[in-house]
């Protein structure tokens, strides 16, 4: 049995992942700004699951969230950072605080448990802390400025910390997906080919974390496009970019 702590965890993929770590008989400490589905799993599993409300990009919630976990797991084995968030910005009536919000949960976000994980995990010589980025890091994508970027530079962070705390016995894993069907992904004005359904995202996972993956990337069609429009000329992908956005704002 792991001690698994579950940011993110109230829908979507962490809501998947949550339920999926419980019926497998690990104890699970969650949290998520928004509570309310928490109650009939702590009755259902009163023993192996407890949460708390926490806003990822807010610090002192998170110092209190860890601090309650650690009250309930003893100890955090896997750290799965699920949080983040989306959201359509243009150029054309810029507001840097939308930025701000985007890069302060999906990229500070992080960073906020890593003061509190980093330590703990050398003190135990062990640990994995998993965190959803996305195939959207590639690129900066004509609608989708600061959210590409927030994971972009949520992605090199990772690369970054996998390569310095290794020799701690400390794993992390980059969890890249493409199109999940989520309450995110419903907002999208845009195309959204190969979308996966949140159970299957879940899944693959799952497996990957157990089978002790560094790197998560599904699905595989959307993975594949990605890595060629990071290969794409700089032109040309400039060129399709202005195509797309007359497209999308139609």
């Amino acid at each position: 049995m792991k001690n698994i702590l579950i940011s993110g965890a109230s829908r979507g993929m962490g809501g998947a992942l949550l339920q999926k770590y419980l019926q497998n008989g690990h104890c699970v400490f969650a949290l998520s700004r928004n509570t309310s589905t928490f109650a009939a799993l702590k009755e259902q599993y009163p023993n192996t699951f407890d949460y708390t409300t926490c806003n990822v990009a807010n610090k002192p919630e998170v110092d209190i969230a860890v601090q309650n976990a650690l009250n309930f797991l003893n100890n955090i084995d896997l750290a799965i950072l699920n949080a983040g968030i989306s959201g359509s910005e243009s150029f054309e009536n810029f507001s840097s605080d939308k930025y701000k919000d985007i890069f302060n949960t999906n990229l500070f976000g992080v960073l906020h448990f890593f003061e509190y994980l980093i330590p703990l995990m050398k003190k135990n010589n062990s640990g994995t802390i998993a965190v959803t980025s996305s195939l959207a890091d590639v690129r900066g994508f004509a609608g989708s400025a600061a959210y590409s970027s927030s994971k972009a530079a949520l992605t090199r962070t990772l690369e970054a910390a996998r390569a310095e705390l290794h020799r701690h016995n400390i794993k992390i894993v980059t969890i890249r997906p493409g199109f999940v069907r989520t309450d995110m992904t419903a907002k999208n004005r845009f195309p959204m080919p190969f979308m996966i359904d949140v159970d299957q995202a879940a899944e693959i996972i799952f497996n990957a974390l157990e089978a002790g993956k560094s790197r998560i990337n599904f699905p595989l069609p959307t993975y594949l496009i990605t890595n060629l429009l990071q290969m794409m000329p700089n032109v040309l992908f400039d060129f399709v970019m202005k195509f797309y956005k007359v497209a999308i704002d139609e």
